[in-house]
């Protein structure tokens, strides 16, 4: 199948066969008409950062990955009572039970994510720190291989917001 289109002097063409509004929705070719090709190309070749991860959880030494929970509604600015948190069963977990049973008071645990862009989609470009201060782990609970928690009684919220400029 093929179309004629008729050339006339001074008039430009214009493709309709692209859906209206779509391009604008991509934040990938968002951020390509801000850097460039070339940035972006490098960008996406590079290995993925801990920010694109699953979202983690320092507890002193214990780095724990986030499998599930309420960590969207923290990310996007929302207090809720707790930090519920789904994790493989792994190294830390007894270290978990202990201070869930314990009721012990930690310092202080960061929650990281990586920070979205206004559409909410995920790029590369920084992550969320999301600290919690004088904060028990509460509720803890196995079943299988997954393990379900709260972190909860805190003292307070401390938010960092990390970027990196793409050059």
């Amino acid at each position: 199948m093929s179309r004629d289109r008729e050339l006339v002097p001074g008039h430009r063409f214009e493709d309709t066969s692209a859906r209206p509004g779509r391009r604008a929705d991509n934040p990938i070719l968002a951020l390509q008409r801000a850097v460039g090709n070339r940035a972006v190309s490098q960008m996406l070749a590079r290995k993925a950062s801990s920010a694109s991860k699953n979202p983690t959880i320092q507890i002193g030494k214990l780095a724990i990955e986030v499998a599930g929970g309420n960590i969207a509604a923290w990310a996007a600015g929302e207090v809720p009572d707790a930090l519920e948190v789904t994790s493989q069963k792994g190294q830390h977990s007894a270290e978990l039970e202990r201070l869930s049973k314990e009721r012990t008071r930690i310092n202080s645990l960061t929650l990281t994510v990586a920070a979205a862009n206004k559409s909410g989609q995920e790029l590369d470009m920084g992550s969320l720190a999301i600290e919690f201060t004088k904060a028990r782990i509460k509720g803890y609970e196995v079943d299988g291989k997954t393990e379900s928690w709260q972190v909860g009684d805190f003292d307070g919220v401390h938010r960092t917001k990390t970027t990196h400029k793409v050059s």
